[in-house]
């Protein structure tokens, strides 16, 4: 949810600039996956009304259900549709026995003196387990409901939006046999951002899910004609200068301690990374010369249908906060950390094995590093990763099993019973956060060697959302042990 007062404040501050600002989103809002761990179903679901009174004050217009929001169940999302100031959507879940729709197929909405017409679709691929049989429910293929939303708005909307969390492949199908769709956003299946591909005459687009980007796209829509422009230069000149936005920030960011031919002469992998940088830099600059001349002879030569631009927002630390969400999502985050710290009351009570310190499989803890590895045991000590769970007791969230993860070892993939009552020594992040489980090692040094930290290892935790100031090369050269 840490992104979420963020992404507020930034919807307000787009529609105090701009009129016809339409906020959707196209699901798998309220949990990661599609089966929420039984131990962890308490403060799940308190997190999932926390979003949902995020999104009321921020005013959606809509969010469709993907198959990720019926993780607690049917009944369960059906009562947060009740505290919901928007609709959700979804004209495929029906009931089984009298075929209606759980929730509205679609909304009519009025913006900027256009109708919206905006349709929802839940994935049918998946497990058959999603929906139990006291549920009377099923997702009907896109193909039987389809046709008949598109019929049903012909002729009441000027722009047709469809949230769909289908595969990709299908969105494209979807695209290719109706172009009276003209803007597909896709959720809950493939993750990172997409930037809008035009098919047929849709686009198709994605934000990366769970609040830690913003994806915005303006419009320019000819309510005449209906039809996008063909794809152009525009769309890659933008792209392009986002992408030259985006490496600015980090070449700032290697600047910001010095000269960085200075500052990291004896750091060559990072000197390296910032040389390659202004490289990829030096090449952009002139992609963009050849992209404006082409666009500009473009507008010369073609009447302009509907155009678009778009851009995609990651949700940094220093992005103000808007203090209305930020007072949900720390009554809520309180609340998770309540629930949390109940039901490790619970199990210390009920289970005999809780004396017992836990340790899941092939983790032995960094203690046992120490003596074959002193000066690394030393170096680490040093760092915020040996505090990182102190953290979590200073902010009273040691028991939110959604914070956990990121500040000890070994609890990624592990149930919430688990990583609630890891042992002391895995309370921190520590060494095999970073290599990996290690008790083949510590019994077998020579045979059972420790993996080496890849960037995407460090990107589970450090997210633009987390810490924006994450430059892999800069921390693996600052951090890394170095020797045996």
């Amino acid at each position: 949810m840490g992104g979420l007062p963020k992404k507020a404040q930034q919807l307000l501050d787009l529609r105090e600039k701009k009129t016809g600002v339409l906020a959707l989103d196209s699901g798998a809002l309220l949990f990661k996956e599609e089966k929420i761990p039984p131990e962890q179903v308490l403060q799940l679901t308190a997190t999932a009304q926390g979003i949902v009174s995020a999104y009321n004050k921020m005013s959606f217009a809509a969010v469709g259900v993907a198959r990720q929001d019926l993780a607690a169940g049917l009944p369960f999302l059906l009562s947060l549709q009740q505290k919901s100031a928007f609709p959700w959507l979804s004209a495929n879940l029906v009931s089984r026995t009298q075929g209606k729709p759980y929730f509205k197929p679609h909304t009519l909405l009025n913006m900027a003196g256009m109708n919206i017409a905006v349709v929802g679709l839940t994935s049918n691929h998946g497990p058959d387990a999603l929906l139990t049989e006291k549920d009377n429910a099923v997702i009907l293929p896109w193909e039987e409901v389809l046709p008949r939303e598109i019929a049903l708005l012909k002729g009441r909307a000027d722009l047709l939006i469809l949230l769909s969390s289908f595969p990709a492949a299908i969105n494209k199908r979807i695209a290719e046999k109706y172009p009276e769709i003209h803007l597909i956003l896709q959720g809950g299946n493939i993750p990172g951002n997409l930037p809008p591909k035009q098919i047929n005459n849709t686009l198709i687009t994605q934000v990366e899910q769970q609040g830690k980007f913003v994806g915005i796209l303006d419009v320019r829509w000819n309510t005449q004609a209906k039809k996008w422009e063909d794809p152009g230069p525009e769309n890659l000149l933008l792209e392009k200068k986002n992408e030259l936005d985006r490496l600015d920030w980090q070449i700032g960011r290697y600047r910001k301690q010095g000269e960085p031919r200075l500052v990291f002469k004896d750091q060559l992998e990072v000197l390296a990374a910032y040389e390659a940088m202004l490289g990829q830099r030096e090449r952009l600059e002139q992609e963009l010369v050849s992209l404006t001349a082409a666009q500009n002879a473009k507008n010369l030569g073609q009447a302009r249908l509907s155009s678009f631009s778009n851009r995609f927002e990651v949700m940094r630390k220093e992005l103000p906060d808007n203090p209305a969400v930020l007072a949900i999502v720390q009554a809520t985050t309180s609340e998770v950390n309540r629930l949390g710290k109940l039901a490790a009351k619970d199990r210390a009570v009920n289970s005999l094995a809780q004396n017992k310190a836990i340790f899941p499989d092939n983790y032995t803890g960094s203690a046992a590093c120490q003596s074959c590895h002193t000066q690394q045991f030393k170096k680490w000590l040093t760092t915020r990763h040996a505090l990182a769970y102190g953290t979590l007791e200073g902010k009273g969230q040691q028991f939110n099993a959604q914070c956990l993860p990121c500040h000890v070892t070994g609890a990624f993939g592990q149930s919430g019973e688990v990583v609630l009552n890891l042992a002391n020594d895995l309370r921190q992040v520590g060494c095999e956060t970073c290599h990996g489980p290690s008790r083949q090692h510590a019994l077998r040094p020579q045979s059972g060697k420790p993996s080496q930290p890849t960037r995407e290892t460090c990107l589970r935790c450090h997210t633009g959302d987390h810490d924006n100031n994450f430059i892999f090369p800069e921390a693996f050269a600052r951090l890394g042990c170095g020797g045996s």
